[in-house]
C-alpha cells in the first residue's frame, strides 16, 4: 500500500475488499509495515470487521469452483472455520479435478505433437508402426478425458 493510500484508507473497506477477494486476514501485517513508513497505524479492528464481512462473500460454492478450476487450491485455508467452508471446499475439490484434467489433456496434446514430429521424421517402418500405435492410444485417451471433463464441468454450482 502506498503512503498516500495509507493516509486516506478506510480500514473497514480495505478489510472487506481483502476478504471478498479471499486474501488472508494476515494481510493487515503488511499494511502495518507499509503504513508505518508514513507514520500511519492501520485500524486493525475496523479491518477485521470488514474482512469478516468480505470473507463470507468469498467462501461460496461458486468461488470454490472458480478457484479450483484455476488451480488455486491454497485458497481453502482462508475459508477454514467460516460458515461457507463446507460448500467452498467441496466445489474447490471438484474444480481442482477439472484443473488436473485440463492439464492432463494439455500434456497429452504436447506428447501427441512430439510423436507426430517423430513419425514424420522416421525412416523405419517398425518405428512408424509403433508411433502410430502410440498416437492412437493418446487419441483414445484424449477422447475419454474430454468426455470426463464434460461430466465434471456439469457439476459446477
Amino acid at each position: 500500500m502506498s503512503v498516500s493510500e495509507c493516509k486516506v484508507a478506510d480500514w473497514t473497506r480495505v478489510g472487506m475488499a481483502d476478504g471478498s477477494a479471499g486474501v488472508s486476514e494476515q494481510r493487515i501485517a503488511s499494511y502495518t509495515e507499509d503504513c508505518g513508513k508514513a507514520g500511519v497505524v492501520p485500524n486493525a479492528q475496523a479491518y477485521r470487521r470488514g474482512w469478516d464481512a468480505g470473507i463470507i462473500q468469498f467462501c461460496t460454492p461458486s468461488n470454490g469452483w472458480r478457484e479450483g478450476v484455476q488451480g488455486n487450491y491454497g485458497k481453502a485455508s482462508v475459508c477454514q472455520g467460516q460458515t461457507g467452508f463446507a460448500g467452498f471446499s467441496h466445489y474447490l475439490d471438484l474444480g481442482m479435478q477439472v484443473h488436473r484434467m485440463q492439464e492432463l489433456l494439455q500434456r497429452n496434446g504436447q506428447e501427441s505433437s512430439r510423436l507426430q514430429a517423430r513419425l514424420e521424421a522416421s525412416k523405419s517402418d517398425d518405428e512408424k508402426k509403433n508411433l502410430r500405435d502410440d498416437l492412437r492410444h493418446i487419441d483414445r485417451e484424449q477422447f475419454r478425458l474430454r468426455r470426463l471433463l464434460i461430466q465434471q464441468q456439469m457439476l459446477a454450482p
